[in-house]
């Protein structure tokens, strides 16, 4: 804790926010009745809770004695006190008998606990600026590490007031069938909506890394905005698109054609068929009901999307991450991209870990890929820096053999190389590239069919409308 003055309450002269009478009431509380004991151990996460040294001696003898499924009373505690060594540092029986004779019952318990837990929170918060004023005033910290760290530490303290309470079973089967209707049998992590690829990964699991990469018009945003909306759309997944490149207009455009397979030339050349129109029109309301988030930012760097991230979560509206690209983003340190990238790639690893997400950051790779002979991208053609490689649960490569060789047999011909996993297998998985549209489908074959069935992407007859007035100003 910070250097409070615990002989008169103080903390650089003024009062430190605690109660030492609650403190009192609420263990005589649990003493009068030990079946109390239980959501105070549920909400109690840290012996600091109580202000009061041999408080926290108290309490904990009492955990050791629940956690035997001994019971409470008059003379066991003392008994777990003395076991201990700290029976006299804890005020010795004659204490403890006080305890239990200054409450008539139990029946305040649940009060002292929400009461005492808000004056815990304030000494957190204490102890947190405190922590910081020093960080900031020693000569050596950058302000970046300063705000990360308190930024940290408030996140942790806000988690932490998160609290588990007993409710009737009806409370959890709304969720629960939510969760049966949009999981795959088995599915652990965040679907993709690619077969193959939920079959490899089960799913993207939560503290994973994914790099992303391909050279620049291979189709990784495209492949990257499949997933997201998939998991949002489909899934029902909480997804957070930063997009450092493209605004959110673009984006916008790109997901309702992906979605709804209308040419995106003919919305944005105004030539749409009224079966066209009636395409976008039917897809944009499962689209702007989708959990799925979009920074456009172009000037955003790892703070700033650190925090974001985390407001997100603490709202409990973060699934799944997604970073369009690495290198783009500013660390501060711009004159060393080496250096500042591999910042990067740890902080997102960090950050996957922090909030128990999977978080998928695009990256370019090196022209070494465009090497004559060369037809499969490399784990050593990450560009700029190798602990991109080093920090990665899962490297991924999008590749199409039409950016190189142009034949038209290939124009729709795509493969997600998994040419690193962590946790499990590395594979080709095999893909469709529908250009009109940018987007990915599940599996390919040399006729040009998607899942084993012809795809038709035309729309009826050729009548365009007016202007962009006929689509919401797009």
């Amino acid at each position: 804790m910070p250097d409070f003055a615990k002989e008169n309450n103080t903390y650089e002269g003024r009062q430190v926010p605690m109660d030492t009478d609650a403190e009192r009431y609420l263990l005589g509380g649990i003493l009068r009745d030990p079946n109390t004991i239980s959501p105070a151990i549920e909400m109690i996460a840290e012996d600091d809770f109580f202000y009061l040294e041999r408080h926290q001696l108290i309490w904990r003898a009492m955990k050791n004695l629940y956690s035997r499924g001994t019971a409470i009373d008059m003379l066991t505690l003392p008994a777990e006190l003395e076991s201990m060594g700290k029976l006299r540092e804890a005020g010795n029986r004659e204490y403890i008998f006080d305890l239990m004779e200054s409450v008539a019952s139990a029946a305040n318990v649940e009060w002292n606990l929400e009461h005492l837990r808000n004056k815990h929170v304030l000494r957190k918060l204490i102890k947190m600026s405190s922590e910081t004023i020093k960080q900031a005033m020693d000569a050596t910290s950058s302000p970046d590490e300063v705000l990360q760290s308190a930024e940290r530490s408030v996140f942790a303290i806000a988690e932490k007031q998160v609290k588990n309470t007993l409710r009737p079973i009806e409370k959890f089967m709304s969720p629960l069938l939510e969760r049966l209707t949009t999981r795959r049998d088995g599915m652990t992590g965040v679907p993709t909506g690619l077969k193959d690829l939920d079959e490899l990964t089960n799913g993207l699991q939560n503290s994973d890394l994914i790099i992303l990469a391909a050279r620049p018009g291979v189709g990784k945003t495209s492949f990257a905005l499949t997933i997201a909306a998939n998991a949002a759309i489909d899934y029902g997944k909480h997804v957070a698109f930063f997009s450092l490149e493209m605004d959110g207009v673009q984006l916008a455009q790109r997901l309702l054609c992906s979605r709804s397979g209308v040419d995106q030339s003919k919305l944005r050349n105004n030539k749409l068929n009224s079966d066209e129109m009636n395409q976008l029109v039917a897809h944009v309301g499962p689209i702007n009901q989708a959990p799925l988030f979009v920074d456009d930012n172009a000037d955003l760097g790892i703070m700033e999307l650190m925090s974001k991230a985390r407001d997100l979560k603490r709202k409990g509206e973060l699934d799944m991450l997604i970073i369009d690209y690495l290198q783009l983003m500013k660390t501060g340190n711009e004159e060393n991209r080496a250096v500042a990238i591999g910042a990067i790639s740890r902080g997102l690893k960090i950050l996957a870990k922090e909030l128990q997400i999977p978080v998928i950051a695009l990256a370019q790779l090196s022209r070494k890929v465009e090497e004559k002979g060369r037809d499969r991208p490399q784990l050593s053609d990450l560009r700029e820096s190798g602990s991109i490689e080093q920090d990665a649960d899962m490297v991924w490569f999008v590749e199409r053999p039409y950016v190189r060789t142009h034949k038209e047999e290939e124009k729709n011909k795509a493969e997600l190389i998994v040419a690193k996993h962590r946790n499990g297998s590395v594979r080709d998985i095999p893909l469709t590239f529908i250009p009109e549209c940018t987007t990915f489908k599940d599996g390919f074959d040399d006729s040009g069919m998607v899942g084993g069935e012809e795809q038709d992407y035309s729309y009826g007859d050729d009548a365009s409308f007016s202007g962009p007035s006929d689509f919401g100003g797009y």
